[in-house]
């Protein structure tokens, strides 16, 4: 259990808890369904459902990029930003002295 707490306090960690956030996600979108179906608050279950509908594509997208960059890198994690990392592209981000 100590492992996977310290796995997670490493940079880049939090990868680790993709399936659970979108296990989550799922959960609550389909609360939201049902009670929608059962009448309760439906415009509040309406807007709850589609914000949850977004952040499972917006998890899904995030995957998706993370994935890919961690295949241009070769599958070893380096540390430094990955957002500039995507931004540039192909290119390394360059060091400022």
């Amino acid at each position: 259990m100590s492992s996977f707490i310290s796995q997670l306090l490493q940079p880049g960690g939090g990868i680790a808890l993709i399936p659970f956030i979108r296990a989550t996600v799922c959960l609550l979108l389909l609360m939201t369904i049902v009670i929608f179906i059962c009448g309760i608050a439906r415009v509040h279950m309406v807007v709850l459902a589609s914000l949850s509908t977004g952040l499972l594509i917006s998890i899904s997208w995030f995957e998706r990029a993370w994935n890919d960059v961690q295949r241009r890198r070769g599958g070893q994690a380096k540390s430094g930003n990955d957002a500039a990392f995507l931004a540039q592209g192909n290119k390394e981000p360059e060091k400022t002295d």
